[in-house]
């Protein structure tokens, strides 16, 4: 094991597949929950002596979400987008139940008997560049929060989630350029997207 399996610093570009979890109830309390930060994961993937003693506190190599998504489910079956956000440094409970805007999504719809309040992780994030294919958490720390920042600003300028608030007039200038190639919402291909960036039906 390496320090970091890949290293985008002498990449032009890059490309981004993204999957994530069917809907979930807001159970914050599950085991199921990622157990760690993205950081955290990334030095429990590295060969330093941190990350030797994160894989024997878990017996394995933890995981975490690098992105979230919530949604308003109606019962007609209309689907909203409410927010899209991200969590590089806090591991995902702490993230929900310090954000007052999760918070009061929650508390909006927690009697309503027409509508839900929904969130997926994101379970898969890999970057192509080159010939290569690899997991965010193989990349250096640094890159890996460049990264996550700019799929999640372009996420929220695509999706236009009501509650977020930043990206959603203009596509934020990214760290390096990149195209959203994949993504994936449960068992569901949200869109494609071409080399140009363009969608595909």
């Amino acid at each position: 094991m390496t320090a970091h399996l890949g290293d985008l610093s002498s990449a032009s570009h890059y490309r981004v597949h993204l999957e994530f979890t069917a809907p979930r109830e807001p159970d914050f309390s599950v085991r199921s929950m990622p157990f760690v930060s993205v950081i955290t994961e990334i030095e429990a993937n590295s060969s330093s002596a941190r990350g030797e003693a994160l894989r024997k506190q878990y017996n394995r190599i933890p995981y975490g979400s690098p992105l979230y998504w919530w949604e308003i489910h109606s019962s007609s079956g209309r689907v909203t987008c409410a927010y899209i956000g991200q969590t590089v440094r806090l591991q995902i409970r702490q993230r929900f139940k310090k954000h007052r805007t999760v918070l009061s999504l929650l508390a909006q719809y927690a009697n309503s008997p027409d509508e839900c309040v929904m969130f997926r992780l994101c379970s898969r994030f890999d970057i192509c560049y080159g010939n290569q294919r690899i997991a965010i958490e193989h990349l250096p720390p640094d890159q890996a929060a460049k990264v996550i920042n700019d799929v999640e600003a372009l996420l929220i300028f695509e999706k236009q989630p009501i509650l977020n608030v930043q990206h959603k007039r203009k596509r934020k200038t990214p760290w390096k350029p990149f195209v959203l190639e994949r993504v994936h919402l449960g068992q569901r291909c949200d869109w494609a997207r071409n080399e140009d960036g363009m969608s595909r039906n």
